[in-house]
């Protein structure tokens, strides 16, 4: 069932694709407008009010900003589009998960051994810390989707999410994100 909240998406989702434009409107064309129950053209008009947004260079986008409580806004943002998609298509969003795989990584605090702004509640962080000094993707992966208190649900219950997490994981550590998303992609579930 689509949900309100679905069109807060678009802008959440450049959070995970603000230098990404193709595959951003990619994802949003082909996993956010065929859940929603709008007009097409409101649908349309929407889209270009949101990407207007983002292409205005007066709007600085700060990723310290934009990563305060990620966990909270992907919950609000960017979780019921999945589920909403998942139970529309009975298939994983390509792009919703690879987000989500990104958003995990984000909170492992640290990239190209340069620490990263990540700005949220004591305990999720600390959760996050933890769940991270295991290299093991699978049980990362578990660990973060099964977590009730970041998501309000154990999201491993959602068919193959946590495998294609778990992908999106290793494959953004190994290839880097532009990389591995190209392949990520690019693989049939």
């Amino acid at each position: 069932m689509c949900s309100n909240y679905n069109l807060l998406l678009f802008s959440s989702l450049y959070n995970f694709y603000i230098q990404a434009n193709t595959n951003a409107l990619r994802v949003i064309y082909n996993e956010i407008i065929p859940i929603l129950d709008l007009p097409e053209e409101q649908l349309k008009e929407y889209t270009e009010d949101v990407l207007d947004r983002f292409r205005n260079p007066f709007i600085k986008h700060y990723l310290s900003s934009i990563a305060l409580n990620s966990i909270s806004k992907f919950k609000v943002r960017v979780l019921p589009s999945l589920l909403d998609y998942v139970e529309k298509f009975n298939q994983i969003p390509k792009g919703i998960t690879f987000s989500l795989a990104c958003l995990i990584r984000f909170y492992k605090g640290d990239w190209n051994n340069k620490k990263l702004p990540v700005n949220d509640d004591e305990a999720i962080i600390n959760e996050f810390r933890n769940i991270w000094k295991n290299n093991d993707y699978q049980q990362i992966s578990h660990s973060v989707l099964k977590n009730i208190n970041f998501w309000e649900q154990d999201l491993t219950k959602v068919n193959q999410l946590e495998n294609e997490v778990e992908k999106a994981l290793r494959l953004i550590d190994e290839y880097g994100i532009k990389k591995s998303y190209e392949i990520y992609s690019n693989q049939t579930i």
